[in-house]
């Protein structure tokens, strides 16, 4: 089997794990700087695209508008009986839309007055964040258990690197 090399290194002492926090607060300033740099340039070329496709895009819909209205106007002797034309550069017409239905605030409780309840939506489930102030015993009643855990973190403190920074750059 191959012995692969770790890019990982080894921390040996406090000093060292000073020194790395310090990188690392650094490493966060450049990426930060990176990121910030594109994201800026991400939003300078989605408002160039939509200030340059803007007529585009209206034109586009009033087309569509215009074409409807067509349609609907010539109904009867364009499309013979069929739902959609075919022509030249493309197909237009009319599709069926599935079924909606509109409803009140009112629905929901008016069906349960009718005694059809078969069409009413409830979702059950249990309040996590609730039941935090249940004790143990009367979670493992109910078939749930508290869960403890620990996370690792690191915090870094640029704002003591960039302070460093300035003073060796005086």
């Amino acid at each position: 089997m191959a012995r692969t090399k770790s890019n990982e290194f080894t921390i040996k002492s406090l000093e060292e794990a000073d020194w790395i926090l310090k990188e690392m607060c650094e490493l966060e300033s450049k990426i930060e700087a990176i990121d910030n740099e594109a994201d800026e340039e991400i939003a300078r070329i989605k408002k160039t695209a939509s200030e340059e496709g803007k007529p585009l895009r209206d034109r586009y819909k009033s087309c569509v508008k215009a074409m409807e209205a067509y349609a609907r106007y010539a109904r009867g002797e364009i499309f013979d009986g069929k739902k959609s034309l075919t022509r030249a550069f493309g197909t237009f017409g009319f599709r069926k839309a599935p079924d909606s239905i509109s409803v009140t605030k009112e629905t929901a409780g008016l069906l349960q007055k009718c005694g059809l309840e078969q069409y009413v939506r409830t979702k059950i489930e249990p309040d996590k964040e609730a039941m935090l102030s249940l004790d143990d015993e009367t979670l493992a009643t109910v078939g749930a258990a508290r869960k403890q855990k620990e996370d690792f973190f690191v915090e870094t403190k640029r704002e003591q690197v960039n302070q460093d920074q300035l003073r060796q750059s005086a």
